[in-house]
């Protein structure tokens, strides 16, 4: 499980798996101790939060995959920067993004060629829990 959280960011770390008959469940934490802040570039140690996201991605072997990731809040010393707070950056999933971009991309593969509710019913069959709205939400982010 390791190597698949290193296909998403090198930096994952695996903390705990649970795997059962429908789902696999990951919890996973980056492992380096700095962030560069995203707004201005400046580089931050001191840490103001931690939250956990819940990150949907593409099946394993035919199981519903989610990584609950351990996420860190950064403070910005720099004192031009207009943020105070950033959270980490994550390569495979947008900032508020309950998906990677690879499951995006491939509930849009789906999704381009049929009606959003065809679709719905495709995708809930084994790829992810979605409903049609959201479908159309990302056929129109695309658009």
């Amino acid at each position: 499980m390791q190597e698949l959280l290193k296909t998403l960011d090198p930096d994952l770390v695996l903390v705990e798996a649970f795997i059962d008959d429908k789902k696999i469940e990951l919890h996973a934490r980056k492992e380096t101790s700095e962030e560069a802040c995203p707004y201005c570039g400046e580089k931050s140690r001191g840490v103001h939060s931690v939250y956990h996201n819940n990150i949907s991605d593409l099946p394993v072997q035919e199981k519903l995959l989610t990584i609950i990731l351990e996420r860190r809040v950064f403070f910005c010393k720099n004192p031009e920067c207009d943020h105070a707070r950033f959270p980490e950056t994550l390569p495979f999933a947008t900032r508020y993004g309950r998906r990677t971009i690879r499951l995006d991309e491939k509930i849009r593969e789906i999704a381009l060629n049929m009606s959003a509710r065809s679709a719905k019913k495709v995708i809930n069959k084994g790829i992810a829990r979605i409903s049609d709205d959201t479908i159309l939400r990302i056929l129109k982010k695309t658009s």
